[in-house]
Order: structure tokens, then C-alpha cells, then sequence
């Protein structure tokens, strides 16, 4: 029983500094899109490519969903298409 709480109790404190949003890419250009990544702004890190093995073709659209960690209200988007541009933008979460 006491490992069963101290899981709960470490599952509370994890929850309490990520929460998971998500946002709509709209590929709106002439190019495909290759890479996706996400990072709080204050991070230098990009992480995984969110796309995985899938690209993103001229008028495709896709959700992502991604952990925010709490307190930041701000995180950057890069993108890199097939002809090797790279977009990088600052995305600010909007409350409910």
C-alpha cells in the first residue's frame, strides 16, 4: 500500500509541471514540409522531429499535440521544408 501512494503522490508532482496542448499546422506554402519541431521558448533544445516518418504536403493540415511545461505561455515552432528553408516562430498559448 505504501508503494501505491508514493506512485500517486510521484504522478501528482509530475503532472503538476507539464500539461499537454495542442495547435493546428496549416501548410499554406508551395513546399512540403519535412521537419516539425516545438520547444518552450526559454529552452535551446528542439527535441524530436514531430512528423516522425510522415511530411506535410501543400495544403495538408495537421494537429500536433505537445507537453507545455506549466507557467510558460510561450514556445517556438521550427520548420523545415524539402527545398532546406528553415521557419522559426513564437507561438503564445491562448487561455480558455
Amino acid at each position: 500500500m505504501k508503494k501505491l501512494i508514493l506512485v500517486l503522490v510521484l504522478v501528482g508532482l509530475t503532472a503538476t509541471f507539464v500539461f499537454a496542448d495542442s495547435f493546428v499546422i496549416q501548410n499554406s506554402t508551395r513546399s512540403t514540409f519535412l521537419y516539425i519541431y516545438t520547444s518552450d521558448s526559454r529552452s535551446s533544445d528542439w527535441g524530436d522531429d514531430l512528423l516522425g516518418n510522415q511530411v506535410l504536403s501543400p495544403g495538408e493540415s495537421l494537429r500536433i499535440e505537445t507537453a507545455i511545461p506549466i507557467g510558460s505561455t510561450t514556445w517556438d515552432i521550427r520548420i523545415i521544408d524539402d527545398d532546406g528553408d528553415t521557419y522559426t516562430l513564437a507561438a503564445r498559448r491562448i487561455a480558455n
